[in-house]
């Protein structure tokens, strides 16, 4: 920003400068009057160059900040701070396209938030932003430099790790011991973590929906657990 105006400025000394000897040459300013007034004039030129170079530094400063404030919006979500549903899935298709070009394990949790909607419903949608906040800073604040998050639908959360299954359960087992800690106005939270890691023969939809169907199986089992799914349920 700084470099920006300083550029902007000597802009204006050279124009203003230009101006100035334009002025001399072609009005023939040779007196000592009309060389006083032509100064004037420079004067003048010059510090509405300098006033125009500021204003247009701020005028750029606003734009670089409303573009940074939609690139954000773009890329994160608005309550959580994590990546949103759409940037998620764009990084981890590429996440799950280096995995497997390179033959590197790739594994995917779907943290739930267990009655969430009874929880807004009771409590309303404000608490409900809170619990989330809640959830995931904890989360944010427990992952590794390769690992990826965001919000993958209203209640739940993904992350994704070139990580195996045994180093993801044991992430999973970290942060479902945080989580349940978590008290909000004695809100007690309830979490369900699915885990799975992609095979061979996985696409990308495949993952997301065994990661998914580990989450439901920890929910029939009664919620608040980790659950590991290799392949699919019977069940649709």
């Amino acid at each position: 920003m700084i470099k920006s105006f300083i550029i902007d400025f000597f802009i204006s000394v050279l124009l203003s400068t230009i101006l100035f000897f334009l002025l001399t040459k072609i009005f023939l300013l040779n007196t000592g009057s009309a060389y006083i007034f032509s100064i004037v004039v420079f004067a003048i030129i010059f510090i509405f160059s300098i006033i125009l170079s500021f204003y247009l530094h701020k005028i750029k400063e606003k734009i670089d900040f409303l573009n940074l404030q939609i690139e954000k919006l773009n890329k994160f979500d608005e309550i959580t701070d994590v990546y949103n549903r759409n940037f998620l899935l764009e990084n981890l298709q590429r996440y799950f396209d280096i995995s497997k070009r390179k033959e590197i394990p790739l594994s995917i949790m779907i943290i739930n938030i267990d009655n969430f909607k009874r929880i807004n419903e009771k409590f309303g949608f404000e608490k409900g932003n809170e619990i989330l906040k809640d959830v995931s800073k904890v989360l944010k604040n427990n992952l590794r430099g390769m690992d990826i998050i965001g919000r993958y639908s209203s209640d739940e959360f993904l992350i994704a790790s070139f990580s195996t299954k045994e180093e993801f359960l044991k992430l999973a087992a970290r942060i479902h011991n945080l989580l349940k800690s978590i008290k909000n106005d004695n809100i007690n939270i309830e979490i369900s973590i699915g885990v799975t890691e992609r095979n061979n023969f996985d696409t990308l939809k495949d993952m997301l929906r065994k990661a998914q169907e580990a989450v439901y199986l920890a929910q029939k089992k009664g919620g608040n657990r980790v659950d590991f799914l290799e392949h699919f349920l019977l069940i649709e």
